[in-house]
């Protein structure tokens, strides 16, 4: 058997006949024709089965269920017998010498693949203004046979990256001995198919000739509009791309393809953006926030006032330790609010590696699942998180799903390289490359976005950027909305009498940014006695500091520790004479303040010295 041209097949009938005649026709005779119907529900069985008692070359297979097309696409290819395979969407039909043609063409030179290019046929004008500009042919010149990876090198400098699966013709014992499949479930796995071609093949030839007639119809996959599952495909391609940056071109010393590949990882990255927000325009879906701090609560309520826009919300126990509570006062005024508790069995903070490790990540996501109960997080048109390493930022990045990414502090990515020296590799390219897992601070494929205070100075991926001011958008709260939200974080009053200093600390001896409590302790005490003189002190604690600092400081008033900071902005009476902080960037965020004292990583590490 010479070729195999698999044909997988659903709801055309009125295309179906056009397809299969225009291979029957080939002036190769020695083919087979496999349909493979993926459980459609018009009468394409039926043409094919009538077309099956004029050419006995064709064999037709009915899956169960609807598989989509790249598992059906995958079943043909279980199936196929022919030296060389070819794949031909139902719709569309191939010209009568193609399958002759670039049969003797790849015979003659030892050929893993061959990929040519096509005409256009369009059902209506709408389409061919859409889609009319479109290069047919090439725009490069490809005269040689070349590896996979100087084509793919070439084709990028000019664009000419064309995955469709109808412009190739295959090798069949190569795929077979490269493992070469298309990704069960996914949309427009063309492309990671045809990536993964690239990267194995050692002959590949261009011909440039218009084998292939691509039909455009209203109803068809390209034609419609996106959606959050055309999103998360296209994050799902950036993911198998960047695995493969990290695994396989870590060793090799290729910088023309490295440069190629993160090119082609920009061009994907724009498609995601750009697939997201013309989603967004629809005004479909529901909005969720996942919070693992009291701030973060505090943002994602500001973004739904100043927006006017319904959200739900997800409570992570890890850094909410009054989450339960938080979610009671919280009603009302969010359409729904879960609490994700903090597992013992896995838990994202502790656990790095978890969306690495297929035990972990099956837990963490029944964990997450169970969580939502009955609620599809695929009706969320937009899912925003603050962490990437959380319980809902690890899930999505399991799940290859898009979310939009928040500074977990008030400009807290100006200083990730001095203050979060656990990350240092997210910022050197050859260990980010050897890294797995989850790759936070916006450097995921599924982060689409990142949102920050402030752009400038910013260390993370600027193409992803975008500004919002948080001291504007909480400016732009109505008087009502921020007496509603200081009622959920601060149910008593604060009285500021006379001059008073505020100490703003941060959780150094839990992190392990000094070694022990007893440190920590010692720290304070030395900045109270140089920078507090008879004026008041008052302590606002970091939430996950657990030091007692009223037995400290007996004279001192300590203000409630889960409450962010900015709520005290929403109260005018509340004055300090100066704040206080090591590293706490809440500091920036305070209104009423007449002195800022921010002493910074370099007074730690001075301190850490004595």
């Amino acid at each position: 058997m010479k070729v195999s041209v698999v044909i997988p097949v659903y709801n055309v009938e009125l295309y179906v006949e056009d397809c299969l005649r225009s291979v029957m026709d080939q002036t190769l005779q020695d083919i087979e024709i496999i349909c493979v119907e993926d459980a459609g529900q018009d009468n394409s069985i039926d043409i094919i089965r009538r077309l099956m008692e004029e050419d006995s070359r064709i064999s037709l297979f009915v899956n169960d269920k609807n598989m989509g097309l790249a598992s059906t696409r995958n079943r043909g290819l279980g199936l196929a017998k022919g030296k060389y395979v070819y794949f031909l969407d139902s719709d569309d039909m191939i010209r009568p010498t193609a399958l002759k043609e670039l049969y003797d063409r790849a015979e003659a030179e030892n050929l893993d693949t061959c990929i040519f290019s096509a005409d256009f046929i369009f059902e209506d004008e709408s389409l061919k203004e859409k889609f009319g500009t479109n290069p047919a042919k090439y725009k490069g010149e490809y005269p040689d046979v070349m590896k996979g990876k100087d084509l793919y090198t070439a084709w990028m400098k000019v664009w000419d990256w064309m995955p469709s699966q109808p412009r190739y013709f295959y090798r069949r014992d190569f795929l077979m001995e490269k493992g070469i499949r298309y990704i069960d479930g996914m949309l427009h796995e063309d492309e990671t198919f045809a990536f993964d071609v690239l990267m194995n093949a050692d002959r590949v030839r261009v011909i440039d000739e218009a084998y292939f007639i691509r039909r455009f119809r209203p109803s068809s996959i390209m034609s419609s509009g996106p959606t959050m599952k055309n999103v998360e495909a296209c994050i799902r391609i950036l993911k198998h791309v960047t695995d493969y940056e990290r695994e396989d071109l870590c060793t090799e010393k290729n910088p023309l393809l490295i440069e190629a590949i993160e090119f082609y990882k920009g061009k994907i990255a724009a498609d995601v953006a750009r697939k997201y927000s013309r989603v967004k325009e629809s005004g479909k879906g529901r909005v969720l926030f996942a919070c693992s701090s009291y701030y973060q609560v505090l943002i994602a309520l500001s973004v739904a006032f100043t927006e006017k826009i319904k959200i739900d919300l997800v409570l992570e126990e890890h850094g909410i330790e009054t989450a339960e509570q938080l979610a009671e006062r919280l009603q009302g005024l969010v359409d729904s609010v879960y609490v994700c508790k903090t597992s013992p069995e896995v838990d994202p903070y502790e656990e790095k590696q978890t969306a690495d490790d297929e035990v972990l990540a099956a837990k963490l996501t029944e964990h997450v699942e169970e969580m939502f109960g009955d609620r599809d997080i695929s009706e969320y048109t937009e899912l925003h998180v603050f962490w990437d390493l959380g319980y809902i930022g690890t899930y999505l990045n399991i799940k290859n799903i898009g979310y939009i990414l928040h500074e977990d502090s008030l400009d807290s990515y100006k200083k990730i390289r001095a203050n979060r020296p656990n990350y240092q590799y997210i910022f050197d390219m050859e260990s980010c490359l050897m890294h797995k897992g989850v790759v936070p601070f916006g450097y995921s494929p599924c982060c689409m976005t990142v949102e920050v205070n402030d752009t400038q100075g910013i260390e993370i991926p600027a193409a992803k950027v975008h500004e919002r001011g948080r001291a504007e958008m909480m400016n732009n709260l109505s008087p009502e909305d921020k007496k509603r939200i200081l009622k959920v974080f601060c149910p008593e009053e604060i009285k500021v009498d006379g001059a008073a200093v505020l100490l703003l600390t941060d959780p150094f001896a839990v992190t392990g940014r000094l070694p022990d409590r007893e440190s920590q302790k010692r720290l304070y005490q030395e900045l109270v006695e140089k920078y507090v003189g008879n004026e008041k002190l008052m302590i606002k604690a970091h939430p996950r500091d657990d030091l007692d600092y009223k037995s400290i400081f007996p004279e001192a008033v300590v203000i409630e520790k889960n409450m962010p900071m900015e709520v005290m902005n929403f109260d005018e009476s509340i004055c300090f004479d100066t704040a206080i902080t090591v590293t706490s960037s809440a500091i920036n965020g305070l209104k009423y303040v007449k002195n800022r004292i921010y002493l910074g990583q370099e007074y730690l590490n001075e301190f850490k010295k004595n």
